[in-house]
């Protein structure tokens, strides 16, 4: 295994605007927008009241949050992983897209040593998230294979690259369960990574933004799996997903004590704090599993749906957790565009969420991710077009 490549500048949703940029929608037909990540099968707007506090607005955010939202954290820690949420830090986030990346230069600069620049060790595909933190942080990517086989083995694998080219390992990322694929990992797994993030004395940030949106028993978490690991952690947890509340940008991290306070140290000199508001409507949500199971049932029905309309096209799997389709195709971009000419449904090539690895092949070809999360009257036409236009013989270029 070798570091790999520096794939294209872009984002994955740039590459996407620039791909369908000259290929006209289907004319009168409303687009569709499988790509994105977001779950629309019913927000609980209910316990978002607290957001029409227009005076509370107007007050500086709290920095740390209040003392309600931290004990929301730790209440639904305990519920959730069986453990004492005592025994962990944490901190509000505002989401987890700038943690993560706040967590990785944090640690880079941490490592950095003068010497070789210090790896980041990611799994392959990815959420584009990991790849660009990784490198506004200075730090060189290492990726590590998640197609189904041993994930704690591959990222050994990455990690003993790194440090046979000399550099120190800043980081080790792990997606449970994973974005776009939706593999989880089994305590067995999440202890394996623990021990060789420890073993090389470098951050384990998982990511666990999907934890609750499993089709079939919850997964275990990390915190009650692997407990608090031999090394330094953080977990990464999110409104955004688990009650598809993505505009609240409210998120928060576990981990350990000198991690957790380091990320504060930083969010609350240089980040974004969260509102009152948000604070107050975040903590009604985190202490309210009614609607995740209700969400979870809607999603376990958009899954039959797929199962309906695509279970028998070559290579559809349904995964164990998270609302996307990872779909084989002959050509990940071509039926992305025939999809959006025709049906003006948009999906994300698999290419733009991967990196080549040492041997130049991207994971990612050859692959569609599509979100499910959607009521039956948009996904059912959207799935029939997606099975026609992998289906069919012609390519579909225009």
């Amino acid at each position: 295994m070798t570091l790999a490549a520096a794939p294209p500048a872009a984002g994955a949703f740039a590459r996407l605007r620039a791909l369908l940029a000259d290929v006209p929608a289907e004319p009168g037909a409303p687009p569709v927008d499988l790509h994105l990540g977001e779950c629309r099968l019913g927000a609980p707007t209910e316990l978002l009241a607290p957001l029409r506090d227009l005076d509370a607005w107007t007050r500086y955010p709290p920095l740390g949050g209040t003392a309600a939202l931290r004990a929301a954290y730790r209440a639904w820690l305990g519920r959730r992983f069986g453990i004492d949420p005592d025994a962990v830090e944490v901190e509000p986030t505002p989401g987890t897209k700038q943690a993560v990346t706040a967590l990785l230069a944090r640690a880079v600069a941490r490592t950095r040593t003068g010497g070789a620049a210090p790896a980041v060790v990611l799994p392959n595909p990815f959420y584009p998230t990991y790849l660009a933190g990784t490198e506004l942080a200075g730090a060189r990517p290492v990726l590590y294979p998640v197609s189904g086989g041993d994930t704690a083995a591959a990222g050994a694998a990455a990690v003993r690259a790194a440090v046979r080219t000399g550099s120190p390992v800043a980081a080790v990322v792990v997606c449970h369960p994973g974005n776009p694929r939706g593999d989880v990992l089994d305590a067995a797994a999440l202890g394996a990574v623990a021990d060789l993030a420890a073993a090389v004395d470098a951050l384990l940030v998982v990511d666990e933004c999907y934890v609750d949106l499993a089709v079939g028993a919850p997964p275990a978490g990390y915190l009650g799996a692997a407990g608090a690991g031999a090394g330094p952690f953080a977990v990464l947890h999110s409104l955004s997903k688990r009650s598809a509340a993505p505009g609240l940008r409210s998120g928060f991290v576990a981990g350990d004590p000198v991690t957790v306070a380091d990320y504060a140290a930083y969010n609350r000199a240089c980040g974004v704090s969260q509102a009152h508001p948000v604070c107050a409507a975040a903590a009604a949500l985190w202490a309210d599993d009614a609607h995740v199971e209700r969400v979870r049932g809607l999603l376990a029905d958009s899954w039959d749906t797929a199962d309906a309309v695509l279970g028998d096209v070559p290579g559809y799997h349904r995964p164990s957790a998270g609302f996307f389709l990872w779909l084989p195709v002959p050509d990940d971009e071509a039926v992305t565009r025939r999809l959006w000419r025709d049906h003006s449904v948009s999906v994300m090539p698999g290419r733009y969420l991967a990196a080549a690895d040492d041997t130049g092949t991207n994971p990612g070809a050859g692959h569609l991710r599509v979100a499910l999360a959607r009521p039956a009257q948009v996904l059912v036409p959207a799935l029939s077009a997606l099975r026609t236009a992998v289906l069919t013989t012609e390519e579909g270029r225009t």
